[in-house]
């Protein structure tokens, strides 16, 4: 159905009981029950949830409450077979031989069954109930039983997979549940975005019982959304990833080798099992180091790690994937494995799948029903020259396997053809992990809609992939941006049940539904930010033509209503996007210099972030390690300055740190106007001033002088609040033979909840930056001056100079980039 006739057609858009209700058994007649709910003595418990599922949208629908009973009884004409039980067989209804989550809903004259696959999952001990359960009470006879120091994935994070105020587990299989959302779907119900808000529930004082034999598969055997989770500690996120028919699998499933290298004695006992740096030492102080593949210790721990859990913990795939950020170890085995005349997404398959089929080998010779998995990931991506055809029981899963974002046919048929070669090297079906965009704590701030994207993906993939596991992003235990980031989730869900659905029939469905009104408005923002996702925030005319649409959609929506409060959230997510709209809206000059910050959190510089003391020196290899040192020319004109300026500037645990030395006349000490914070007379001696335009707000202002007297301002604020902002700087200064120089330590931001204190702004990227996951569009923007004010030339320096006629140097266009390489 397409969207104009979806609109038009009201009476199908609440669909709340079948045209032939009058002729039928009803299930409610004029708000009263007339059938009654039977359920076997000991439910499963996704019968159970099943049942108060019924219940609680009967009821909302139509006022009427279902009794429950445990044996049919004649005081109801209808009877609702909920569950495996004994009147279900009566009936001559079975659940077997479905596979995981699959359910029949089928009726007669007098009775509907919904039932389908159920399985409680019963965890093993040990297992952390959570918080610091693992270490307090459980861990030590974890380590007695394995007799190693072992990680254990199973005992630290299964209790994530638990949600306590449902009793449901991610693991269960929930065949009559799915079955029960089916029916009340039948009904005009629906489930777009967690909490009532999202809902969709039809008012009808008639329920009719349907005619129906149906039998529903899902299409994907795992259709897992990590996040929102089963376990988050937003109870309504729960009930959504129940109502969309969401699962998990059971098993170690990223990173394995990582259980084996973690803990600090196994690095002391150990320090083979770990990869050699370049330098020729075992790396057992990274946070999570690559191991040696090499080595036949590592390669025994692993295969025993795997028997154990396998045996254990009854587990039926285990890991043995490197740990993320993984490097190629030196030592003289390993080195040589590498091949590097492929493209870099292949530098590694040979080695780390030739490690995995080793493993897979022997495990098999114990356990040849259970599964090794690896990742497609990274370095070893592509699949390996050296291996025709991996073992049987090996897993393969390709991160991104599909395209999650952008309609390019490049990125489809690439993607295609990754898959089709693996296909070739593999007997099993293939599993993907899809790394959405996060939305919140990497800064994410375009519209996402992935409506199409997801449709031609899925369909694409269909038959020949077992397992979808989306990462997106959680925020404080609940659903980021629910308002926005629920379309992609739904939608997929949807077609993980059944990818032969055509998207713009759902859609066609879900617009007027979701926003009435402002349907079609709606559409037209959500397609034109799919099609043009690439260069929102990018190229000024399209991001000015999409809040535009945006504003379209708020003209027809009714003030106070159902649909205003459903794109109050965009409309607040939004706010960043015009903020950069307004950053790149403003032509600015072209040759503007720019500096790029190294990230002092990475391994490399491990050795040295540590390093810093602020005395106001620059001597501590914190700020030495790389050679960035750069200087600021003349800032009004051309040419440098008699005395030199030079500074280097980091980015470490979400603070900016800049170093300046200030060179000046020997014998002679700069002039300082006040020794006092916020003096104005600061400005009449020698001093720098920092002018920074982040991606939130713009623009701030910090000076300081020789003596390390400072004054803050926010220009961004009306000028009588300027000096309310306080940067909350760590500042430290030294004055020497013919110099002076500073150490600044800023922090930094994402919250503008205190907009009186720190500097507010996402962690700042280039478009196009080598960030991996983390590239983002949102430089920010700044200027560093120095002022000899009061010596006898009162010269003036710049890093990014302007025009010789310019009458101040608060010029935001002139402004050079800052961002975090």
């Amino acid at each position: 159905m397409t969207l104009t006739r979806a609109f038009l057609a009201s009476a199908w858009m609440l669909p709340a009981i079948p045209a032939s209700a009058a002729e039928s058994q009803m299930i409610v007649k004029d708000g009263q029950a007339l059938a009654q709910i039977v359920i076997a003595a000991h439910p499963t418990r996704s019968a159970r949830l099943a049942v108060k599922e019924l219940q609680h949208y009967v009821q909302k629908i139509s006022g009427a409450s279902l009794p429950v009973v445990t044996s049919p009884s004649d005081a109801a004409a209808v009877k609702i077979l909920i569950g495996d039980s004994d009147a279900l067989r009566a009936k001559g209804v079975t659940t077997a031989g479905l596979p995981r989550d699959a359910f029949r809903i089928v009726s007669g004259d007098d009775w509907l069954a919904l039932a389908g696959d159920d399985v409680d999952f019963q965890p093993i001990e040990p297992w952390g109930r959570g918080g610091s359960d693992w270490k307090k009470n459980r861990e030590a006879e974890w380590l007695r039983l394995a007799g190693h120091p072992w990680g254990n994935v199973v005992g630290t994070s299964i209790a994530r997979k638990y949600n306590k105020e449902l009793d449901i587990w991610a693991f269960d299989h929930r065949g009559t549940l799915n079955a029960v959302h089916e029916f009340l779907r039948s009904l005009g119900v629906r489930w777009f975005m967690p909490g009532p808000l999202g809902e969709i529930v039809p008012q009808s004082p008639q329920i009719a019982l349907p005619r129906v034999d149906r039998t529903l598969r899902p299409a994907f055997d795992i259709r897992s959304i990590d996040r929102p989770l089963l376990g988050s500690s937003n109870i309504e996120d729960a009930w959504w990833y129940l109502r969309l028919g969401l699962n998990e699998q059971y098993g170690i499933l990223h990173h394995g080798q990582n259980m084996i290298t973690d803990s600090a004695a196994q690095r002391k006992a150990h320090p083979e099992y770990y990869a050699m740096l370049p330098n020729g030492r075992r790396d057992t102080e990274s946070e999570r180091p690559s191991s040696c593949m090499s080595s036949p210790g590592f390669f025994r721990e692993m295969v025993d790690y795997a028997r154990l859990m396998f045996d254990h913990y009854k587990v039926p795939v285990v890991s043995v994937m490197p740990e993320d950020g993984f490097s190629l170890c030196q030592c003289e085995l390993c080195r040589g494995q590498a091949t590097l005349d492929r493209d870099p997404s292949g530098f590694h398959s040979d080695y780390v799948w030739g490690f995995v089929a080793r493993v897979a080998k022997e495990l098999a010779k114990t356990h040849p029903d259970k599964k090794v998995f690896c990742g497609a990931y990274s370095s070893y991506r592509l699949p390996p020259r050296s291996i025709a055809h991996l073992p049987d029981n090996v897993l393969v899963q390709i991160t991104n396997g599909r395209p999650v974002r952008e309609l390019d046919d490049k990125l489809f048929a690439d993607a295609e053809l990754l898959r089709r070669q693996w296909q070739e090297k593999t007997s099993n079906p293939l599993s993907l992990t899809l790394n959405f965009t996060p939305f919140i704590n990497r800064g994410e701030y375009r519209p996402q809609y992935w409506t199409h994207v997801i449709d031609r993906g899925i369909k694409a993939v269909q038959g020949s992939v077992w397992r979808e596991d989306v990462w997106g992003s959680s925020d404080r235990g609940g659903l980021a941006i629910p308002e926005m980031s629920h379309v992609n989730y739904y939608f997929m869900s949807r077609l993980w049940w059944d990818p032969a659905q055509k998207v713009d029939d759902l859609l066609g469905e879900y617009l007027p539904l979701f926003y009435g009104p402002a349907a079609m408005p709606m559409k037209a923002f959500m397609d034109y930010c799919e099609v043009n996702y690439a260069k929102l925030g990018e190229d000024a005319a399209i991001t000015t033509e999409a809040l535009s649409r945006f504003e379209k959609v708020q003209a027809v929506t009714p003030p106070g209503s159902v649909y205003a409060q459903r794109i109050a959230g965009i409309d607040r997510y939004l706010s960043t996007l015009r903020r950069r709209a307004q950053q790149i809206g403003r032509e600015r000059p072209s040759g503007l210099p720019e500096f790029r910050m190294i990230d002092m959190a990475q391994d490399k510089w491990r050795d040295v972030r540590d390093t810093l003391v602020l005395d106001g020196k620059v001597e501590e290899p914190f700020w030495s390690c790389f050679s960035d040192l750069r200087p600021l020319k003349k800032a009004f004109g051309k040419g440098s300055p008699k005395f030199g300026t030079q500074f280097r500037a980091r980015w470490f645990n979400n603070h900016l740190c800049l170093a300046v030395i200030c060179q000046g006349e020997p014998e002679k000490p700069p002039v300082i106007g006040s020794r006092q914070d916020r003096d104005p007379a600061i400005w009449e001696g020698e001093h720098l001033e920092l002018l920074i335009e982040t991606d939130k707000h713009s623009y701030y202002q910090i000076v300081v002088n020789p003596a390390g007297a400072r004054i803050d301002l926010d220009r961004g604020a009306p000028k009588s609040a300027w000096q309310q902002w306080s940067s909350q700087a760590e500042v430290a200064t030294h004055i020497g033979n013919g110099f002076w120089s500073v150490e600044m330590r800023l922090p930094v931001t994402s919250s503008d909840e205190d907009p009186l204190h720190q500097i507010i702004g996402e962690r700042p990227y280039k478009s196009g930056a080598n960030q991996g996951s983390k590239a983002i569009s949102l430089p920010w923007f700044f200027n560093l001056f120095r002022n000899r004010k009061g010596s006898a030339d009162d010269e003036k320096s710049a890093f990014s100079p302007l025009d010789a006629d310019a009458s101040n140097f608060h010029d935001k266009d002139r402004f050079a980039e800052l961002f975090v390489r």
